[in-house]
């Protein structure tokens, strides 16, 4: 490791706090801190407290819990629900049941994006069948033709549509997250 690396990692570490540090060092995260930056940080506890504090095994890889739309499991109310820090411009629990239904009004726009845009079928049979007037051959062709373009079509609107309320969602909780995070406790 170069020295100048090193210097940066410790004079990043040095400025945190030793309980930060101990927390650190305890959780043995390898997937967020490097090697080296534990090689410094043992450096560090030992100038700060004489001896380092045991380590958890380490975690080598973050496993990702799956997102239910139950939104008490989601994010923990009760620090939401502190009267010392409770948010002002909002209710959580109405920001998350905005976000729950969002989710649940994801799945039923496609569901109206596709019910729409079947009807739509025989008008674009119509549109590609008038380019072959007077071959009544290529009216099977012309389905075809309609039914990739249709179906491509309502792929698309249904992406657009369900990923958007479902980004909407989730920039909601990010939000709530954020501003709670933001504030100093009083």
């Amino acid at each position: 490791m170069s020295n100048d690396l090193r210097k940066q990692i410790h004079d990043s570490l040095n400025l945190k706090e030793t309980d930060e540090l101990v927390e650190i060092w305890a959780t043995n995260d390898r997937v967020e801190w490097s090697e080296p930056a534990f090689d410094v940080l043992k450096e560090i506890l030992e100038q700060r407290l004489g001896e380092v504090p045991p380590q958890n095994d380490p975690v080598l890889e973050h496993v990702e819990s799956e997102i239910e739309d139950n939104y008490d499991e989601n994010l923990p109310l009760d620090k939401f629900s502190d009267p010392n820090n409770a948010p002002v411009c909002y209710k959580p629990k109405e920001v998350l049941w905005v976000n729950l239904w969002l989710n649940r009004v994801a799945i039923a726009a496609v569901v109206t994006t596709v019910l729409v845009s079947i009807p739509e079928i025989s008008r674009l049979q119509s549109i590609v069948l008038s380019y072959f007037m007077g071959n009544i051959e290529w009216r099977l062709v012309s389905w075809l033709i309609a039914l990739v373009v249709d179906g491509l079509a309502i792929t698309l609107q249904c992406f657009i549509v369900y990923f958007s309320l479902k980004a909407l969602a989730s920039i909601l909780k990010i939000l709530m997250e954020m501003e709670f995070n933001s504030r100093a406790t009083k």
